[in-house]
């Protein structure tokens, strides 16, 4: 049992979900291309698929691919299921994903029955999407304002708003940020990703493997980085590194990034992400879309003159940032999650 549990740390053998795309629906648009955060879509012959990028269809099932489809042609079945190792999780969850059920309904009933008998807030919650198309269109600094302002009123232990924001609108910075965030997690990359992915190409490599020392690397670094280590991650990290073209802010208008001041009391990532949400269900109450863009951290972390640009001096930290602006056609809709691993003590 213990051998079992540190085993299979790289790369685990995994059940992956699958994309059905319905041809006869599907008009070769690309959103769902454009939406897909580990880019494993493509438009071939005026129809979606996958690109095959990987050995396998290395799908998170965000399902924001079918969300953002105006045809409704694009569905995702089967889950993300690990059956041993490290990251062994098929005994962690009860049956496949569903749609909400704040009522106790049937599965897979349809959201419009019921909207009307919702709040504001959990209309909002359910339909929220991340948002990785953007018009051009800036946002006004007073509506910006109003998201912080939600923000400002998030709960914090101690009540020590341990919070800072620095808004970037100007497009110079914000390609400055991208170029140096790239380059630094392309080092990361070559830690942990197969050295025939580096570079974009589909359909991929489906015989790649990670070399021997990056498997022990991937089994030291689990400990200090969590599920950083996940391979799910490594998709997410490639798709950013590996293609050129790809931009890391999704050429959204704006960003907030979140700062922390080192010094609160209590979990200040908790603090953070209270408060990020807060700003996050005020945007898109507000018609706008929002992504949160961790990845920019690490560049960050290690950049200290950039980080004295930006105005992050001691004692603020930069925890996270989101992209913000005017969605690019329909982007919230209603997806499935896993079903709640919930325990009632009664």
């Amino acid at each position: 049992m213990l051998f079992e549990k540190y085993r299979l740390v790289a790369m685990p053998p995994a059940r992956w979900a699958e994309l059905i795309v319905d041809e006869e629906k599907c008009d070769g648009c690309g959103r769902c291309a454009k939406a897909c955060p580990v880019q494993l879509l493509e438009v071939k012959n005026k129809v979606s698929k996958s690109n095959e990028r990987y050995d396998v269809f290395r799908c998170l099932t965000c399902e924001n691919c079918s969300a953002v489809c105006p045809q409704n042609a694009l569905t995702i079945e089967k889950d993300y299921r690990v059956p041993q190792g490290f990251w062994k999780n098929e005994h962690l969850f009860k049956g496949t994903k569903t749609f909400p059920a704040p009522f106790g309904m049937k599965k897979g009933e349809d959201f419009e029955d019921y909207k009307d008998e919702l709040t504001g807030v959990e209309q909002v919650i359910y339909q929220r999407r991340s948002n990785r198309l953007f018009r051009k269109k800036q946002v006004a600094p007073e509506i910006i304002n109003r998201i912080i302002e939600a923000g400002r009123f998030a709960p914090s232990a101690g009540n020590n708003q341990p919070w800072k924001f620095i808004v970037v609108q100007n497009q110079d910075v914000l390609e400055e940020l991208k170029l140096k965030s790239k380059k630094t997690l392309r080092f990361f990359s070559k830690l942990c990703i197969p050295e025939s992915w580096m570079d974009k190409k589909t359909p991929g490599d489906k015989n790649a493997d990670l070399k021997r020392w990056q498997k022990i690397l991937l089994w030291i670094l689990v400990w200090f980085v969590g599920g950083d280590a996940d391979q799910r991650a490594h998709g997410g990290l490639n798709a950013v590194t590996s293609d050129p073209d790809f931009h890391l802010f999704f050429n959204a208008p704006a960003m907030i990034l979140f700062l922390a001041d080192k010094r609160a009391i209590g979990g200040t990532d908790l603090d953070l992400g209270i408060c990020a949400q807060n700003m996050v269900l005020t945007a898109h109450s507000l018609g706008l879309g929002t992504c949160y863009v961790d990845l920019i951290t690490k560049a960050l972390d290690y950049d200290r003159k950039f980080r004295k640009k930006l105005g992050i001096t001691y004692p603020f930290k930069i925890v996270t940032s989101l992209a913000i602006g005017y969605p690019k056609g329909k982007i919230d809709g209603i997806v499935r999650r896993e079903q709640p691993r919930v325990k009632w003590i009664g």
